[in-house]
């Protein structure tokens, strides 16, 4: 059976030789609060049928019996029970076994001369695996709401937009038979109504549209398809597409751009959609007679566009929202999806850059985006925005240590407990990294003796690097003394004694973690 169980009673599988030494991880489990249901196999075919038999809440093996060492009984566990949580309670365990054990799969590792540790450690196992299952859940439901909700958008835009086609080929149709009949008041009639209905038809593509685009958007199916664009063809492209509107409320286009500015690097379509949607609501919201300007300038290290109307503005209340999903604007007579903006600034985002808006102090609202210069997006990248995404806030550890072993059983361990870890085997390329100050750590772990280079000179040459010199270090030596006789003082916090504790060295990078 592959079930891990979350119920009120613990039913532990302890893979054991010693009834002793069985019996006193039974004692030391009393304090957990559940109910205790512990059964003690020792050999392989008892562990096969234990597994097979019955649901459980964990194993915790010896790291070697008569019959079986734990590696084995791991595999035997893991073909039976990919999930089960496994830990190891052993007398003494060396550095190597460890990391060959991470290496297959083992949780954790809990000393026989400590076992009141391993409470802590069960809870930790036990809460991480409820919360992968609960997650796997969330997961599962929110595929099923996908899937229906990709079933009703592929029905909108087949069975919704079909029609509409249909409906603007013969509104379409009705304004070329009127135009035939010249200017009689029925022909004047059925041109008022038929441009009606390709306005109300325009209005839903851009709806049904607008709806596609968050589906993409929001489920990372969009890609950047990054090529040379031409800008005076693409501001052409887009005054063209809202030329009608334009001309309908004899609104004045004032334009400015670098005379020097030939092309930039952008996807295009997607480019035209954010300036085609900024420049659609400049000319809803702008009145009758009105001005809109459209500029692009060049930073050192972006282009600008901007497009500023001369409308009525908005209120200070809503500056803060407009490019929020499904909001809309309370100007009287002007409507919207309140999806336009909110697919803008994901595709601005997704170039690399940002979307503002501000009231212009002669009246008007004026939006402009960025766009890095120079910014290396290959064909393909995934377009995926999520909205309210926070940043991560976990603290970032570097640990340095040419024991890969040890390196990596402080990495596997730090990680466990939430840490965002970076190792480096050699100082040379960790001192790289510290200088140039893309992952500044919160906390650094050294060990002393290292290949080429001491901890004592590691130190020193950190002190140099701008960026790093206030980071905390703590040492790892075997030898104490020796790092406090040849190290100046300032230059390190503490010195973690080998072999490392992990409960002592979380404490210890705990005092300086703030």
């Amino acid at each position: 059976m592959s079930m891990v169980t979350f119920d009120k009673i613990l039913r532990v599988l302890n893979i054991e030789s010693s009834e002793a030494d069985s019996q006193s991880i039974e004692a030391a489990l009393e304090s957990i609060g559940l109910k205790i249901f512990l059964e003690r196999v020792t050999k392989p075919e008892e562990i096969h049928a234990a597994l097979r038999n019955q649901s459980w809440s964990i194993v915790i093996s010896n790291n070697r019996t008569p019959y079986i060492e734990a590696i084995d009984a791991l595999g035997i566990t893991r073909s039976q029970c990919p999930d089960l949580p496994f830990i190891v309670v052993s007398g003494s365990i060396g550095e190597e076994t460890v990391a060959d054990m991470m290496k297959a799969g083992v949780e954790d590792f809990v000393s026989k001369k400590r076992l009141e540790r391993l409470v802590p450690v069960i809870k930790r196992i036990l809460r991480e695996h409820e919360i992968k299952d609960r997650e796997a859940k969330a997961r599962r439901l929110a595929d099923e709401a996908r899937a229906a909700k990709e079933q009703m958008l592929a029905i909108v835009s087949h069975d919704i937009k079909n029609p509409l086609s249909a409906i603007r080929l013969e509104a379409q149709m009705l304004l070329r038979v009127a135009d035939r009949h010249g200017k009689s008041v029925l022909s004047e009639e059925v041109r008022i109504q038929s441009q009606r209905i390709l306005k109300t038809t325009d209005r839903l593509k851009d709806l049904i549209s607008d709806l596609l685009d968050k589906n993409k958007t929001e489920n990372g199916l969009s890609t950047l398809n990054k090529t040379e664009v031409e800008v005076k063809k693409l501001i052409q492209e887009v005054l063209d597409s809202c030329r009608p509107h334009i001309k309908e409320k004899n609104i004045l286009i004032r334009s400015s751009f670098p005379i020097n500015l030939l092309k930039i690097e952008v996807d295009k379509n997607k480019m035209f959609q954010v300036l085609s949607n900024l420049l659609s609501n400049a000319v809803k919201f702008t009145p009758l007679g009105g001005t809109i300007s459209m500029g692009l300038e060049e930073s050192e290290h972006h282009f600008i566009f901007s497009v500023t109307d001369s409308g009525p503005g908005l209120p200070l209340a809503d500056l803060n929202q407009v490019f929020e999903k499904y909001w809309t604007g309370k100007i009287t007579g002007c409507s919207g999806t309140g999806l336009g903006l909110f697919i803008c600034k994901t595709i601005v985002e997704a170039h690399g850059g940002e979307i503002m808006v501000e009231n212009m102090p002669s009246g008007g609202a004026q939006f402009y985006f960025t766009i890095p210069k120079n910014l290396k997006v290959t064909d393909g990248d995934i377009f995926n925005f999520q909205p309210g995404l926070a940043k991560d806030l976990r603290k970032r550890v570097l640990v340095i240590d040419d024991d890969d072993d040890l390196r990596e059983v402080i990495s596997w361990a730090l990680t466990k407990e939430g840490y965002v870890v970076d190792t480096f085997q050699d100082p040379q390329e960790a001192l790289m990294s510290l200088k140039s100050g893309r992952k500044v750590p919160d906390l650094i772990l050294a060990d002393y003796h290292m290949e080429g280079m001491k901890g004592g000179e590691f130190l020193i040459l950190k002190n140099d690097i701008q960026s790093a010199y206030k980071c905390p270090v703590l040492m790892i030596s075997a030898s104490p003394s020796e790092v406090e006789r040849e190290v100046k003082r300032d230059l390190y916090k503490e010195v973690i004694t080998k072999p490392l504790d992990l409960e002592g060295l979380i404490n210890k990078m705990e005092k300086y973690l703030h």
